[in-house]
């Protein structure tokens, strides 16, 4: 992995990426690099260029050889308003993109067969990137604009399984067009990859950001608030612990190994837990909470 960093961003090169070009001219793959690159770019800087405008942090770009993936701040801790054009802005450049080198064909600048070498990569970009699926741009506004209406978790639910169906379907079309046609696409079975690989981290973003809001209230309101005790197995999931949380209510977890408790864990523990980045898969018994002495 190569990093480097510019405009302020940290950028993440992987091998695979470097390459990519010399396996796809081994595999028969037509086309060049350069158009790709060229979408790609585009692509990321305005990502880069509205998370900006919107006040938006960016963590880290990421180039692939089938794409590009901007790693910005816990995309569920932010509103709808900055979240849309955040994601909007990638597909849109590639369009206009396409427009302008469509618009060079037309006045003679660029001739008609260098001009679709140009435009194919960016259109292919911007479509593939429009899908409903999780963490695509158009999964990203789909899920904002049904989070309010079916809920962060089910929508999020609903938009990873159209990931892994699109991933499905990328493999397939891999297979197929090898077999039938000799074109072993490299991008396709690289993008089935991300997208089957993205589900934890989503899953762990939303925990993340809801762990955030549930500290953010807690601190508002330092007045007692009503108790409530849960029992929990020790080998259960910090995720299903913080399902249990509400933001008016103390909660405390009995944590059991075979039956018998064996530690006292506070709720504030599991939400500091996750809004510092700990695993929402990590055992509830990792967590710091307070030994139950054992009856003999």
């Amino acid at each position: 992995m190569i990093r480097f960093r510019a405009l302020g961003v940290d950028f993440a090169l992987p091998l695979l990426t470097l390459a990519a070009p010399a396996l796809a001219l081994r595999l028969g793959m037509p086309g060049g690099m350069l158009p790709l690159a060229l979408a790609l770019g585009s692509h990321e800087l305005a990502h880069l260029l509205a998370a900006k405008l919107c006040r938006v942090g960016i963590a880290e770009i990421r180039l692939m050889p089938f794409g590009g993936s901007a790693r910005i701040e816990n995309p569920y801790r932010l509103s709808p308003s900055q979240l849309i054009p955040t994601a909007a802005a990638g597909p849109a450049a590639n369009l206009l993109l396409a427009v302008g080198i469509a618009a060079l064909a037309q006045w003679r600048v660029l001739l008609p067969g260098r001009a679709v070498e140009l435009i194919r990569p960016n259109l292919t970009l911007m479509l593939f990137n429009l899908l409903p699926a999780l963490p695509l741009d158009g999964g990203r506004i789909l899920c904002a604009l049904l989070g309010p209406w079916l809920g962060e978790r089910r929508a999020q639910s609903l938009l990873l399984w159209s990931g892994r169906l699109l991933a499905g379907a990328l493999l397939l079309a891999f297979a197929l067009g090898g077999l039938e046609r000799g074109i072993w696409n490299l991008s396709l079975p690289l993008a089935a990859v991300f997208l089957l690989a993205s589900g934890r981290d989503e899953t762990g973003a939303l925990d993340a950001a809801r762990a955030e809001a549930l500290s953010g209230a807690l601190d508002r309101d330092p007045s007692p608030r009503p108790a409530r005790i849960y029992q929990l197995d020790g080998g259960a999931a910090a995720r299903s612990a913080l399902a249990l949380l509400r933001p008016r209510e103390r909660a405390w977890f009995v944590l059991t190994q075979g039956g018998a408790p064996t530690s006292l864990l506070d709720g504030r523990s599991v939400v500091e837990y996750l809004v510092h980045e700990g695993s929402p898969e990590a055992p509830l018994s990792a967590l710091p909470g307070y030994e139950l002495a054992r009856a003999r």
